[in-house]
């Protein structure tokens, strides 16, 4: 091979110039036995490199293995990141209903305070008393006629105070227990 090509090779890979195809042709003049004098620690770097490449061509490419780990590891941040987003909305919804509903509900009552005026329906007050006591009335009645269903309850009850003259009896009865404590002396006697 010509030394002139050699050593325009060599300066170009020693200035990180040189493409895949020029390196290929120096690690075959290197590999060969026959080599310049003035090459030969060159060809010691050349022999380093291809055996370390051989060496490495053994080594598994785990670099996929890699970039799929990492791109997990940012799908769980953004799951958790969304999350967290998700949360902080809703808190904020939250309290945006609950300031919203304050100050509508506050002016409807202060609204509705100042519309409410009470006046008079009745310029005489017999007239008042009188519709009252209707209304009163109209009411008492719709409420007893709910209770109409319960009369049966009311005679029976009826018929148990009726029972409860029973109880005089039992009453007499208890005065009548001393008189029993002297049968019971009188079957000792008699025996």
């Amino acid at each position: 091979m010509d030394l002139k090509k050699i050593r325009a090779l060599l300066e170009k890979f020693y200035n990180g110039e040189s493409t895949l195809d020029e390196e290929k042709i120096l690690r075959e003049y290197f590999s060969n036995e026959l080599i310049d004098s003035e090459f030969v620690a060159d060809k010691d770097i050349f022999l380093y490199q291809t055996h370390e490449n051989e060496n490495l061509k053994d080594i598994p490419d785990i670099s996929n293995e890699i970039w799929n780990s990492l791109s997990n590891t940012n799908d769980y941040k953004n799951k958790t990141n969304n999350n967290l987003t998700y949360f902080y909305l809703r808190i904020a919804a939250s309290i945006l209903i609950l300031i919203g509903s304050f100050f509508l509900l506050k002016n409807e009552v202060f609204n509705k305070q100042q519309d409410i005026q009470f006046a008079d329906t009745y310029d005489k007050p017999e007239e008042a008393y009188q519709e009252a006591k209707e209304a009163l009335l109209y009411i008492s009645q719709v409420l007893n006629t709910g209770t109409e269903h319960l009369e049966p309850i009311a005679k029976m009850d009826k018929g148990t105070q009726e029972l409860n003259k029973l109880s005089f009896i039992n009453e007499g009865l208890k005065e009548l227990d001393p008189i029993n404590k002297y049968n019971i002396a009188n079957k000792y006697f008699k025996q």
